[in-house]
């Protein structure tokens, strides 16, 4: 392991207060290109009110009787079977 440490090892300066990134040559170069000919998201005329949000596990508990709703809209035996699955709070 510290052979491969020794000679892979690339130094890097995190008080120039710039944004680092951890890539291999080959992608900064692909990197860089994409950059040379893109535009920064910041720079679109739109407004981005937020990323992909996980951990709202509220959104993701039901009750039985919710449970019991959902199975009982299913249209079919496939549908059914594979939303049984569903565990109630």
């Amino acid at each position: 392991m510290s052979d491969y440490v020794q000679t892979h090892i690339n130094m890097a300066n995190f008080d120039d207060g710039k944004a680092w990134i951890i890539l291999s040559e080959v992608e900064k170069s692909i990197k860089a290109k994409i950059e040379a000919v893109g535009k920064p998201l910041k720079d679109w005329d739109i407004q981005i009110n937020y990323g992909i949000k996980t951990g709202y596990n509220d959104a993701f508990v039901i009750t039985g009787e919710k449970r019991d709703e959902i199975l009982a809209n299913c249209t079919n035996d496939y549908e059914r079977t594979k939303t049984a699955v569903i565990a109630a709070d």
